[in-house]
């Protein structure tokens, strides 16, 4: 297999949640070697489920085995005074240090950037946290709900007249993890060019806040962008069906007109009171009978049936598909998005391969590590300890 575009590039990762853990797995995927230092017991995502045959195993968590895809694992007591000289000697040799502990915690562990840039002047040094490393904030407890609804992206999301809704799973997680990859990446072009490292510091609630379209709407127009539910914004330009998402015979349907393809749609739904004046004149205020002159032809189509012939019409329709239906669907399988990947206890499983596709330095891809699988290669290889030491540490629970 080629090289990836980061080969030769080492990453120690200290994590505790899922945002580094994120922002390594596409170093890595990039050519990276990542290195995942657990405490002894195991990062706290391995003890997260599902698990394989719905049996506790910290080997075969689903979300660990999706996050740490390629990477090398290390165990390691870093609290302890034989096991912080080990950390220190690992970041002394890597190029990135990446993590998602806490600013406290950082400091408590005496893992600040001022301080580790004296052990190596070069280390990119990428730091995820909900707040970031400054400001009033920084020190507050959170979790992902808190990040979304101080992030903004709560005030945004659901229906106009109810209250506001959580974005599903842990999108605040995955977005941080996805700025501090890219963040990394512009650190790492200035390290090959000067030799000098840099403090990354991502806060996980302005990547939330990130979200562009709310932002840029206040500060450039002092309107605050309305909840929509499943329709797209108001526009100010007339003939646009506010499209939304709409039952039919069997499943549902995200229906739009096209941006001023209101003719189109009315033939495809049969429906020519579609062009009256009046309604063209203002669709969003007519909305809700818009939707009524859609369902009846929508009903006596499934899904699958109304996207084709709507698409056929270049009207972007789109089904709603479960998660079983997604992976089943032909496009992913003609990019060879779903990988099978073998592993040692959890045996053959499936996993997101390719999140982009780069023609001359492919994404790499290989199953998650066992808990400290790679000890003794890095501890004895990179560190130079030798099979009784790594013996003494093991039985005083140091690695």
């Amino acid at each position: 297999m080629t090289d990836g575009a980061l080969a030769g590039l080492r990453v120690v990762e200290l994590s505790r949640f899922a945002a580094a853990p994120y922002c390594g797995k596409f170093l890595v995927g990039c050519g990276a070697e990542v290195i995942k230092v657990e405490p002894p017991d195991g990062d706290p995502i391995r003890h997260l489920g599902p698990f394989k045959d719905d049996l506790p195993n910290r080997e075969t968590g689903a979300t660990f085995l999706f996050l740490n895809t390629g990477k090398k694992s290390v165990t390691l007591d870093a609290g302890t005074p034989s096991g912080r000289p080990i950390l220190l000697d690992l970041i002394a040799k890597a190029d990135v240090l990446l993590t998602d502990w806490e600013p406290a915690l950082l400091e408590q562990h005496g893992l600040t950037y001022e301080a580790l840039e004296k052990i190596n002047p070069r280390l990119v040094f990428t730091a995820i946290s909900f707040f970031g490393q400054t400001g009033p904030y920084r020190d507050y407890a959170a979790t992902e709900l808190i990040g979304q609804a101080m992030g903004g992206y709560l005030s945004i999301t659901g229906q106009p007249d109810g209250p506001p809704v959580k974005v599903c799973g842990n999108v605040g997680q995955y977005q941080g993890g996805l700025q501090g990859a890219v963040g990394t990446m512009a650190a790492i072009l200035e390290q090959d060019l000067t030799g000098v490292g840099q403090l990354v510091d991502v806060s996980i609630t302005e990547s939330l806040a990130f979200e562009s379209t709310s932002v840029t709407r206040w500060l450039n127009s002092g309107s605050v962008m309305p909840r929509g539910g499943n329709r797209l914004a108001r526009s100010n330009v007339n003939g646009l069906y506010p499209a939304t998402v709409l039952p039919c015979k069997e499943g549902w349907v995200h229906v739009h007109e096209g941006h001023g393809r209101s003719e189109m749609l009315a033939l495809l739904m049969e429906e020519p009171r579609i062009m009256d004046p009046e309604i063209q004149s203002e669709p969003y205020g007519h909305a809700d009978l818009l939707d009524q002159l859609c369902l009846p032809w929508l009903s006596q189509h499934d899904k699958f049936e109304a996207v084709t012939r709507a698409q056929e019409l270049r009207l972007p329709f789109a089904e709603v598909l479960d998660i079983p239906e997604v992976l089943l669907d032909e496009q992913h399988a003609a990019r060879d998005y779903i990988v099978e990947l073998d592993h040692p206890v959890a045996g053959v499983t499936g996993q997101p391969g390719f999140v982009f596709q780069s023609s001359e330095t492919p994404w790499q891809t290989s199953r998650a590590p066992l808990l400290g699988e790679h000890c003794a290669e890095l501890y004895g290889e990179l560190l130079g300890f030798t099979a009784d030491e790594l013996r003494a540490l093991r039985e005083r629970k140091v690695i």
